[in-house]
């Protein structure tokens, strides 16, 4: 179970799909890097993910949204994954004109967030053409 905290109203425009996509696959690197705790909170467009795992080092915290980056290069393909799934996140949060960053999680592991514009007044969808 992943408690999920949601702070106010928000709203972002996009793919629900993309976006469902973005937020499933930092769910999962969490949950298979973390201890025994994740948790998420939405507020307004930006939604965070904490784990308690091992945590990234500063120094590698860009690298892990490069394709087909594993820091920990000793796992298995089938036990870790083939490294896409961060750089998919900044794929699809870049093509909705979002930020999506690491840094050090409370719980002591690493903290996601992904950060989304509101709509703007135009009401246009950034994913479109």
């Amino acid at each position: 179970r992943v408690p999920v905290a949601v702070a106010g109203d928000g709203e972002v425009t996009g793919s629900a799909r993309q976006l469902g996509q973005a937020v499933v696959n930092v769910l999962d690197n969490a949950a298979r890097h973390a201890a025994s705790r994740v948790a998420v909170t939405v507020a307004g467009g930006r939604v965070t993910v904490d784990d308690d795992g091992p945590g990234i080092p500063e120094a590698e915290r860009e690298r892990v949204f490069e394709r087909f980056t594993r820091l920990d290069e000793g796992r298995t393909r089938d036990a870790g994954g083939a490294g896409l799934g961060l750089s998919i996140v900044r794929a699809v949060v870049a093509r909705h004109d979002g930020r999506v960053w690491v840094e050090d999680s409370p719980f002591g592991g690493a903290r996601f967030v992904l950060d989304l514009p509101a709509p703007t007044a135009g009401g246009g969808d950034p994913t479109a053409g």
